[in-house]
């Protein structure tokens, strides 16, 4: 749907005093396209040229207010629209379209740019709808074409001389992309022949069976590593300690281990991380207090750090915990925020790649910065860079 040019005339007094004049100019013009909504809040406004501002909003009815249903719940009946708005002139907007969500769906603004909005959508056990995307041309003031398409997670991490592949799928097919650091850009899609090749060559490799079972965490211990939770009615007589290995990695005599558990519907744990050593026969596990909440869902050894992606485990699907750097000299943490959970990490040309559902992340220093599988408007695939976005 295309919409024009609409210039808003409205008495400031008949707004509420907390709401920014540029804004209640942008809600009149979501309200004139769609009387039923009555709520509106800004989730972005951002400079796209030097006389115009993207402004993204949501708008939803009375009856899902946002003061009882949280902001980022992109309901069926709540819209999510866009507009250019007149720096000069608040009260000059251009709608460029609307799009309704879905049932139990978190909203994700992913990328907001000159040219390109994308808004993904995730379910609960956990189930992803299709990314929305809007394409518009800022300097006409138009909307060039909004579609939907379904977003592809990664599988599997191939690590290889010089470069890592990565195999992704969107549930309907599989294809392969490659990261090279000394390139660019440093993401190239290689195809679905490739994804077969690399699929076809996977050597799985079972957990070692001469490794010996985690030492069973008491309820002393767990009571001792996570308080809340036993504020939270996590008694003794009720819960069910089961802790478990995860993801592993061999290094010399050592195999490394992140833990894993279940944290939800009686059963619980403590997470941690550690290593079993094949000489000394000795397994050695640290519970660190920024692990002890989480499941360890990817692990990267190297000779100074050890890396671990987070997840916690619930009966309503898996929620990201970021990336955790262990420096293995100094015994200290650091904690990347990352909002997706991550199924595999590696080290190409001196930065960390991680693999996750919701694309790519890579870590070069202090920075991270995450990639997603975007279609265009003609159906070709790319990788596209996900906005930081003020505030997130």
């Amino acid at each position: 749907m295309m919409w024009s040019a609409v210039t808003i005339v409205f008495c400031a007094a008949l707004l509420p005093a907390e709401v920014d004049l540029s804004d209640s100019a942008v809600f009149v013009a979501f309200r004139r396209a769609d009387p039923q909504l009555t709520q509106f809040v800004t989730l972005q406004r951002s400079g796209v040229t030097e006389a115009l501002d993207l402004v993204i909003a949501m708008g939803s009815p009375d009856s899902q207010p946002f003061g009882q249903v949280s902001v980022n719940w992109w309901t069926e009946v709540r819209k999510i629209g866009l507009f250019l708005q007149d720096k000069a002139q608040p009260s000059r907007v251009y709608a460029l379209g609307s799009r309704a969500g879905f049932a139990d769906c978190a909203m994700g603004l992913e990328r907001a740019t000159g040219t390109d909005t994308v808004v993904s959508c995730k379910g609960e056990k956990p189930s992803n709808y299709p990314h929305q995307k809007w394409v518009y041309d800022v300097r006409a003031k138009r909307l060039v074409a909004q579609f939907a398409y379904q977003p592809y997670a990664t599988l599997r991490t191939i690590p290889s001389a010089g470069r890592s592949v990565f195999v992704v799928s969107d549930n309907q097919r599989q294809i392969a992309v490659e990261y090279k650091a000394d390139k660019s850009p440093a993401f190239r899609i290689l195809g679905e022949a490739e994804a077969k090749r690399f699929d076809a060559n996977r050597e799985t490799k079972p957990f070692p069976t001469d490794v010996p079972a985690l030492p069973r965490t008491t309820y002393e211990e767990f009571a001792a590593a996570r308080p809340q939770r036993v504020s939270e009615g996590f008694k003794r007589e009720v819960i069910d300690l089961k802790d478990t290995i995860g993801p592993w990695q061999r290094e010399g005599s050592r195999i490394w281990f992140g833990k894993n558990f279940y944290d939800g519907e009686g059963s619980t744990g403590v997470g941690g991380f550690g290593y079993f050593d094949t000489a000394e026969h000795k397994i050695r596990v640290f519970n660190p207090p920024e692990l002890v909440d989480w499941s360890v869902s990817a692990l990267d050894v190297q000779p100074d750090a050890i890396w671990m992606a987070l997840v916690y485990n619930t009966e309503y699907g898996g929620s990201a915990g970021g990336v955790l750097r262990y420096d293995r000299q100094t015994e200290t943490i650091r904690r990347f925020p990352l909002p997706d959970i991550a199924h595999g990490i590696v080290q190409a040309g001196g930065k960390t790649v991680i693999a996750t559902n919701f694309g790519f992340a890579v870590i070069d220093g202090d920075q991270l910065t995450r990639y997603f599988i975007d279609r265009t408007t003609d159906g070709r695939l790319r990788i596209a860079a996900a906005t930081v976005l003020p505030g997130h």
